[in-house]
């Protein structure tokens, strides 16, 4: 027990370390360094991800040098949040560069459209849509829409990658919004 103790009192003086004005400001830095900006769709994230690593870092440093003159903690947090934050957004760009705009969602939409294909608009939109569409475009809708197949059944069944698979339904995403944005 003493120890869960002892690692809650340091997490503590982490947290009130970190949210002291003169301290805040280190995180602040390192955000305004990697170019993350209050209007940025990320910001509230970023700033709670690093809260959570300069609590981390806080409790690094403790534990390897005791007692903390401030003024080098700050110093030492600063370098580890840049890394650690860096780390942090280029595996969420990762992430976010898999998904597509054409999500899960608006593929059963266009499913459930297609199955009430009997209302002449819905089959006129189908129609309208595949008039855009690449051949490579067309098979891989019909992959996903006719054959309820996934991304890797229709990469393996058009012997292609994953990536350009989803390289194809961002493109047809992007006709979607361009040719149909009444449905967005």
């Amino acid at each position: 027990m003493p120890i869960h103790n002892e690692d809650e009192q340091l997490t503590q003086q982490a947290f009130t370390f970190i949210t002291h004005e003169s301290n805040s400001r280190v995180l602040y830095g390192v955000l305004k360094r990697l170019n993350v900006r209050p209007r940025d769709p990320n910001f509230d994230d970023a700033v709670s991800e690093g809260r959570l690593i300069y609590v981390a870092v806080f409790k690094d440093y403790a534990n390897a040098f005791g007692d903390h003159d401030a003024d080098a903690l700050r110093r030492y947090a600063y370098q580890r949040l840049y890394w650690r934050l860096l780390d942090w957004l280029r595996a969420s760009t990762r992430r976010l560069s898999h998904q597509s705009e054409l999500s899960d969602t608006v593929v059963n939409q266009l499913q459930n459209t297609e199955a009430t294909a009997i209302d002449m608009e819905n089959h006129d939109f189908i129609n309208r849509l595949i008039a855009t569409c690449t051949p490579t475009e067309k098979k891989l809708l019909s992959l996903l829409l006719d054959e309820e197949m996934t991304i890797s059944q229709a990469a393996k069944s058009l012997h292609v990658s994953r990536p350009t698979l989803y390289k194809h339904r961002e493109r047809l995403a992007v006709k979607l919004q361009t040719h149909f944005p009444e449905f967005f």
